[in-house]
């Protein structure tokens, strides 16, 4: 099975401060009570989290890490969850907005709930950024995520390379998506579609399972659980969908047609050779990685 680290929080706070910063400067220096992105510098930003069930980043990093960041640029910040109820999602949005927020930066839930919020912040006056995931027919004023395509064609070199070294020239692999609502899911797929569709064209690779894993481990467990049976457990490489420099240009709205000023983080495949970058970069600390048995592996691959 392959995967690529499931974000690196610290670029992508950066781009997202970066991208705050650029929606809270310019325009007219007169005071609009907080709308609009006027005067030099964000009085505060509001920023609405999906939840806390699809993945552990949300609360375990990119909260404090964004509170972090904010801190260090002298912003005020109000970071709260939705907890995965789109009704919660927009009383906070309603709240945020209702407060005199400068910015708001979400993460959608779909791109329905994401887009009325997004639109009723225009209507207030107020930039907005879509964080990690870009809100289809939203309008945002920013996107800030990863390079998702490219974070998908690094999974499905990943797995081209593991199988290469497993000495398979044939393989039956399968495909775990992530959420057919979330927009990035798509991006993900269409990188690893991509880099693997020379060894499915040629034969040397049978796609044996393409089933959605809704990014709920639970569920991404239980469709690959089907496939292997179905397979009778000729599985041979798996690529799973839950799963710096920076790159700036934009990003297409595929409903809109419009293009989203974007600051993108460059991701990174995560192999043994390399897994010690993980620990380097205060990602995860090495205490919480190298435990049990795998610290004599820690210890192998030169984490430090």
């Amino acid at each position: 099975m392959v995967g690529t680290r499931s974000g690196r929080v610290v670029a992508l706070t950066a781009v997202g401060v970066l991208a705050l910063t650029a929606s809270a400067c310019g325009g007219s220096s007169s005071d609009n009570g907080g709308g609009g992105g006027s005067g030099s510098a964000a009085k505060k930003v509001g920023v609405i989290l999906p939840d806390a069930t699809t993945s552990p980043r949300w609360e375990a990093n990119d909260r404090p890490s964004l509170k972090k960041a904010f801190d260090a640029a002298g912003i005020e910040s109000d970071i709260q969850n939705a907890g995965g109820d789109k009704a919660k999602f927009g009383t906070i949005c309603d709240g945020m907005i209702n407060s005199g927020v400068s910015v708001l930066m979400i993460v959608n839930l779909d791109s329905d709930s994401g887009g009325a919020c997004l639109k009723k912040a225009a209507a207030a006056g107020i930039k907005s950024i879509d964080y990690d995931r870009l809100t289809l027919g939203g309008g945002a004023s920013y996107y800030v995520s990863f390079d998702n395509v490219k974070v998908g064609e690094l999974m499905g070199q990943g797995l081209a390379t593991c199988l290469d070294k497993m000495g398979k020239k044939t393989a039956n692999i399968v495909f775990i998506n992530g959420d057919p609502t979330d927009n990035n899911a798509a991006l993900f797929k269409s990188g690893y579609v991509k880099a693997l569709k020379p060894k499915m064209d040629s034969g040397a690779y049978k796609l044996v399972g393409d089933q959605t894993g809704l990014w709920d481990a639970t569920k991404a467990g239980t469709a690959f659980e089907q496939i292997y049976t179905q397979n009778q457990g000729k599985v041979d490489g798996v690529v799973s969908a839950k799963a710096d420099s920076l790159a700036t240009g934009s990003v297409k709205d595929t409903e809109t047609g419009k293009q989203v000023p974007s600051a993108l983080a460059t991701p990174e495949a995560i192999f043994q050779d390399s897994v010690k970058t993980v620990i380097a970069d205060g990602f995860q600390p090495k205490s919480k990685v190298c435990a049990g048995s795998y610290a004599a592996l820690c210890t192998k691959y030169g984490v430090q």
